[in-house]
């Protein structure tokens, strides 16, 4: 914690703005559901599709008494949760990601070093997975095949689990803060302290960087998305705030710089082409094209929108980590 306020404190403020995304409310119709969670205090953090047609869940617990779990939210809004215990790779942990495996198996990432499996099919939590290094703190994942790609800003790196062979691998990465991973395997992954994206070709190994850079305003990457054409979206929570978009095939990055303090937060891939975010600050998400056209939902304060994602008919769903709840707009 201490490493990423001071991450943050570093980053030098930028007054120009390259652009502003102007904005408009959802479509007509449109109408944003919210189902409380069982569990009070719970602080849901990151959400994901599972392969059971639900959304699953993690409840973070980072400052509050109440107990880390991972949790199941049907279509129609039903919530139940899962609870690990010590055996179960979490000793009084705190949730961070969650990501879906190969044949039903959900992994999860903690303060503890290591990898939390549960399987959908049974409903039961799996022997969890130890992390090669004791002071490794799993971040963010994102899963493609049998590789399980994972963050540590601890030890400045990106870890790639194989699930095939059950081994490790390192890749040197500065504070690395989220990861996604694109159609071909490879593994994109932001670096905020160096203001770039990295990108980890899966069969070479090779790192590679772009700086995050339109004309003469950089920023802060920290969320990141893969988009159904291949381009590389992220969020930039400071210096300035913005959504920005990579062409992996040109390197050139375009900036929409975001006004009004909204505070881009998660960020994920919709089926019909666009990304949606969350506004942790704002209390709502938006959606952006590949033009910079922004549409948000209804904003409703003191949410703190936190993780998203979007199902298979480009329905967004998020958790409102300060507001114990799951919202969706359909």
């Amino acid at each position: 914690m201490a490493r990423r306020l001071m991450s943050v404190l570093g980053v030098t403020i930028v007054a120009v703005l390259v652009w502003t995304a102007g904005s408009a409310l959802a479509a007509p119709g449109a109408r944003l559901k919210q189902f409380k969670v069982p569990t009070a205090d719970s602080q849901p953090r990151a959400i994901t599709n599972g392969p059971d047609g639900n959304r699953w869940f993690t409840e973070g617990t980072e400052f509050t008494g109440a107990p880390a779990k991972i949790a199941r939210i049907t279509p129609s809004g039903v919530i139940t949760e899962f609870a690990p215990g010590v055996s179960d790779g979490c000793s009084n942990c705190i949730l961070s990601d969650i990501a879906s495996g190969p044949a039903g198996v959900l992994y999860a990432t903690s303060n503890d070093p290591t990898l939390i499996r549960f399987d959908v099919n049974t409903g039961t939590f799996q022997p969890p997975v130890q992390m090669p290094n004791t002071s490794a703190l799993g971040g963010t994942l994102a899963i493609s095949g049998d590789d399980v790609w994972v963050t540590d800003f601890n030890n400045d790196v990106v870890w790639r689990y194989s699930i095939a062979i059950g081994q490790f691998s390192s890749f040197a990465a500065s504070n690395p803060s989220d990861v996604a991973v694109d159609a071909a395997g490879n593994a994109w992954f932001s670096e905020p302290d160096t203001s770039s994206l990295g990108r980890i070709d899966a069969v070479t190994g090779v790192v590679t960087r772009t700086p995050t850079i339109d004309g003469s305003t950089t920023v802060a990457s920290r969320a990141v998305a893969v988009a159904t054409d291949g381009q590389i979206w992220f969020t930039a929570r400071f210096a300035p705030q913005a959504v920005g978009r990579l062409d992996p095939a040109s390197g050139s990055v375009t900036l929409f710089v975001l006004t009004s303090d909204p505070g881009p937060q998660g960020i994920a891939a919709s089926p019909n082409g666009t990304v949606w975010f969350t506004q942790e600050t704002k209390g709502n998400i938006a959606n952006i094209t590949n033009a910079g056209v922004l549409t948000e939902s209804k904003v409703v304060k003191g949410s703190g929108p936190s993780g998203v994602t979007v199902d298979g008919n480009a329905q967004p769903w998020y958790t409102m980590m300060s507001a114990d709840r799951i919202g969706t707009l359909q």
